[in-house]
């Protein structure tokens, strides 16, 4: 137990000294008299600007943590780094008016330049990390594993328990009800199920349920004619809406999926005559194939999907789907 306490102490110690604090010395800022940039691959930004140089000199930064700083200006500002012993040199464009230096252990620090810099010329100023801890990471891990390699377990209590999480890629079945509005205004109603994991399937099936207009005596178009002739009408119009498509999902994220499905569709207008036969406006009707690209979006077990379908590219509709996953 005792070997489990100077442990867990080890652990916070090291954990403290994690949350070290960057600044940038006061009063290190000054230009460096003198220098000239040789490099002629870093001689002026994307603007065709000259650089400036920044020498960033380090305190208290070992040579991981220089490599691993981060530097970000605003969004005029250029960079190109170049990581050296002890310090890092910034080709920085010379109208920068502030710098944000920071690392993924060492927090972040912002430094606004007191004078403005000059192109060709070069700067320098010095961070650093005020931890006053002195103790190395490399020792505190070996102090880990030996303490983990020879602590004997000797009860349950003395038992140290490191949880994995494990991200479960959850299938499931749904089931939703459909709403479709067309175009020409015409709405239509179905079903969709189907089965969902990083892929899936669906299968849907949609009608308005007036099947008159499937078979049809005569044709016509825009301007009623039938064979030049204009017939007798009753003013009745009828309109049949089928349709059965099947596709494959893809997951984007946890929640939200991508639909494309390919099928077969119906969408005819027709119009009765005085003699009770039917005349199909050809003009606004259209049989054949039909394609449905979507989303589905799942919250807990509630489902919403919205797709885009047509038929033959002649006739569009939204629809609509609420349901359950289970």
């Amino acid at each position: 137990m005792k070997k489990l306490i100077l442990l867990l102490s080890i652990i916070l110690w090291g954990g403290y000294c994690a949350f070290a604090q960057l600044e940038v010395k006061p009063g290190s800022f000054k230009e460096v008299v003198g220098f000239v940039n040789l490099d002629l691959d870093k001689q002026t930004d994307d603007n065709d600007q000259p650089y400036a140089v920044l020498k960033v000199k380090t305190e208290n930064i070992n040579d991981k943590q220089r490599r691993e700083l981060k530097f970000q200006g605003d969004a005029r500002t250029f960079f190109e780094i170049e990581y050296r012993d002890g310090e890092v040199w910034l080709y920085i464009s010379y109208y920068a008016t502030f710098l944000k230096i920071s690392h993924p252990d060492l927090s972040s620090t912002e430094f606004y330049f007191p004078f403005d810099m000059q192109g060709k010329k070069g700067y320098e100023l010095t961070l650093v990390n005020n931890s006053k801890s002195d103790i190395d990471e490399q020792k505190i891990k070996s102090m880990i594993d030996e303490r983990l390699e020879n602590a004997p377990v000797t009860s349950t209590r003395d038992t140290i328990v490191v949880k994995q999480t494990v991200l479960v890629d959850e299938s499931y079945s749904f089931l939703t009800v459909n709403a479709s509005y067309n175009n020409y205004g015409k709405l239509a109603y179905g079903l969709t199920i189907g089965s969902m994991k990083k892929m899936g399937w669906f299968v849907s099936v949609m009608s308005n349920f007036n099947f008159k207009g499937l078979s049809t005596d005569y044709e016509c178009g825009n301007d009623f004619l039938v064979d030049g002739y204009y017939p007798f009408y009753t003013g009745k119009q009828v309109y049949t809406s089928i349709s059965a498509t099947g596709g494959v999902m893809f997951k984007l994220v946890d929640e939200l999926a991508l639909k494309v499905g390919v099928g077969y569709g119906v969408r005819n207008a027709a119009y009765e005559m005085t003699d009770g036969k039917y005349v199909k406006n050809a003009d606004v009707s259209t049989a054949g194939v039909e394609v449905s690209v979507g989303a589905h979006y799942k919250i807990k077990k509630f489902i919403v999907s919205l797709d885009c379908v047509t038929t033959n590219f002649k006739v569009f509709e939204a629809k609509l789907g609420i349901g359950m996953g289970y």
